[in-house]
């Protein structure tokens, strides 16, 4: 588990932190020569977001960047239509309207007939690849989660491409082989923070999340039942570049366990709730954020970033690079939100999205030379296994 070498890996990056300056353009230049960067080199180009006036480093950083992964034709986006589930939640996370502690929050519990009219919706829009979403739902356990699962995998098929992910708070091990069983694929989790002094700041409140290491061994879970996982940070929370080379140093972790790291990146930064804009002393600014962007790219090369509507469509456009996975339609981030089951408003959403229609973004990324790919999910077997049958993971419910 990650929970094992936390506090080395964490005391490595603090250390490589300390006293790190930003580098000169020869100095970026120098770096970006380098095969594969080690944890200092990545500091020292992280720290090109904290000095906005490193325009010349940035651009460099950039258009190294865009000249390995952003052909001027042939590029491909990875689709993934996530359906918000549950907006009930017993955590109290500020930066969050699911909030146990938000009284106003229009609040909404798909039914088995809702998620079914919620996925149909986004396969109308030829998604085959969905995330299901939850909050700390108290009503949430094995059993219903198995039951999601198998609903949306019976939806989305077994055909090439198709698949089915899980966002929720973190399971125990014996949940994961069951999902496992009835087809699904890979977990979604952004860890929030990887400091844990920050960590405890805001999430002290909540019952379930306040549990720092259950919750950051979440993806370790996961992995050791056969599922692929999305890892990343969500910026705003603490200093961004610990963040972001903690998330690195985590995925080098994946790799040298288990032999593959995450299949995303999560580039998560805080945004308004309810129509209220967030002022944290820890915000992140569009310079350190994009920067961050850039490094994991450089780091993680096999994991595309998931570009998402928190972020405007300007500068997803600016950032996106072959491989990534792209979203411009999240349901308004609440239940019900493809087909307004429960009600389009700021009230009812987990955060402040820009939602775009298709025919307008495959347009303007055409221009650029990317293409959206609606089936792109490796199928279940790409692990060497087999789906069980859905009477064998309900024995492993009920045992």
């Amino acid at each position: 588990m990650f929970s094992a070498v936390y506090g080395e890996i964490s005391a490595e990056v603090r250390g490589t932190l300390q006293g790190v300056q930003c580098p000169s353009v020869g100095r970026v230049a120098e770096l970006l020569a380098q095969p594969e960067l080690g944890l200092p080199g990545l500091a020292e180009l992280l720290e090109i977001g904290a000095h906005p006036a490193a325009t010349a480093q940035f651009e460099l950083l950039r258009s190294q960047v865009q000249r390995q992964w952003r052909a001027a034709a042939g590029n491909r986006l990875r689709y993934v239509a996530p359906i918000y589930v549950s907006s009930f939640c017993v955590d109290a996370c500020p930066y969050c309207n699911f909030s146990v502690n938000r009284k106003d929050t229009v609040r909404h519990r798909l039914t088995t007939e809702e998620l079914a009219v919620e996925i149909e919706a986004a396969m109308a829009r030829d998604a085959r690849v969905i995330e299901l979403v939850y909050a700390t739902d108290p009503e949430l356990d094995r059993a219903m989660l198995v039951q999601h699962i198998t609903q949306a995998v019976e939806a989305v098929g077994t055909g090439e491409g198709a698949g089915v992910l899980l966002c929720t708070e973190y399971q125990d091990a014996g949940t994961y082989e069951a999902l496992r069983g009835v087809g699904l694929q890979g977990i979604v989790q952004w860890d929030e923070t990887l400091d844990e002094a920050a960590y405890m700041r805001w999430h002290d409140a909540s019952p379930r999340k306040r549990e720092f290491f259950t919750r950051m061994d979440n993806h370790d879970r996961a992995m050791q039942a056969g599922l692929d996982v999305a890892a990343g940070a969500l910026f705003g929370l603490a200093d961004y570049r610990f963040d972001a080379l903690m998330q690195i140093a985590r995925a080098r972790y994946f790799q040298a366990e288990y032999g593959r790291g995450p299949f995303v990146m999560g580039t998560a930064r805080l945004k308004p709730i309810n129509g209220k804009e967030l002022k944290f002393s820890t915000s992140v600014s569009d310079h350190a954020y994009e920067t961050a962007l850039l490094v994991y790219k450089l780091a993680v090369p096999a994991a595309g970033r998931w570009l998402q509507t928190r972020e405007t469509f300007a500068m997803n456009l600016r950032n996106v690079l072959d491989g990534d996975v792209y979203t411009y339609r999240c349901g308004e981030v609440q239940p019900g939100g493809y087909t307004q089951i429960n009600s389009k408003s700021d009230a009812g959403a987990q955060f402040g999205v820009n939602e775009l229609e298709r025919s307008y973004v495959e347009g303007e990324l055409a221009k650029q030379g990317f293409a959206i790919d609606y089936e792109w999910m490796p199928g279940c077997a790409a692990h060497g296994e087999e789906r069980a049958s859905l009477a064998e993971a309900k024995a492993v419910v009920a045992g």
